[in-house]
């Protein structure tokens, strides 16, 4: 029961940063020139980044469910983000237990004030952060076939929404994402819920809301500090 319960908080750890993944294309997602999909799903894309042109961060509560096949229950999840282009995130988590993940451009902070406990991430040599950094930069690159040399897109669109759904493209990334689904408000541009799911069944829908919308941001926001007695669990790998 410990080892199921230890495997389903590592399978929730790498469900999260694909769901910080998701956030920064759900923000930066590009303008469709240079497409080779259909002309109606490039004036969709397009539609979107005229939305977006003068959006440079956001501030929302996020609330998520998550399904973990190895868990009968569902976990639900909530806090804030603030995110800044072209790539700085703070996401901070108020329940079941406190989390703070902060990009500042060159590395991502996991860190866990109740058990002193973070994880740190150099975005240049790290390798599942530097390919997650390679997608960031695919994402506010301008060019919608950036993405398209990882994903799958597909483009829907209905009444008041617009569905993206990124089907990745390498055997590698399948190995832990089957597909991410962004739901965005029509009328705004504005992403409002993203979906990951993973082929070992697991799935994980996020939702922003109180978005607001090139807020104020301290300077600090963006920087983690951590306490002197916090431990940095994955030190050697980092090292190494």
């Amino acid at each position: 029961m410990k080892k199921d319960i230890s495997r389903a908080k590592e399978i929730s750890k790498w469900v999260c940063r694909i769901s910080v993944l998701a956030v920064f294309i759900a923000i930066n997602f590009p303008a469709a020139s240079g497409s080779e999909g259909s002309s109606e799903n490039k004036i969709i894309l397009e539609r979107l980044s005229a939305l977006r042109k003068d959006l440079h961060s956001i501030r929302a509560d996020v609330s998520q469910e998550k399904q973990l096949a190895i868990l009968r229950k569902k976990v639900y999840v909530s806090g804030a983000v603030t995110i800044a282009k072209p790539n700085r995130l703070r996401w901070e988590v108020s329940k079941p237990d406190r989390s703070v993940t902060v990009i500042d451009g060159e590395t991502m902070t996991v860190y866990h004030p109740d058990l002193k406990e973070a994880q740190t991430y150099k975005l240049s040599e790290n390798i599942m952060a530097r390919n997650s950094l390679s997608l960031f930069a695919s994402a506010m690159s301008g060019a919608i076939e950036e993405l398209e040399k990882k994903f799958k897109v597909e483009v829907s669109s209905w009444e008041n929404e617009i569905v993206l759904r990124l089907v990745p493209i390498s055997r590698i990334a399948g190995r832990y994402l089957s597909s991410v689904t962004i739901y965005y408000d029509k009328a705004k541009g504005l992403p409002r819920a993203f979906e990951v799911l993973t082929p070992k069944g697991d799935s994980t829908l996020t939702k922003l809301e109180n978005i607001t919308i090139n807020p104020p941001i301290d300077a600090e926001t963006f920087r983690m500090k951590l306490p002197p007695d916090a431990w940095i669990t994955n030190k050697f790998d980092a090292e190494q």
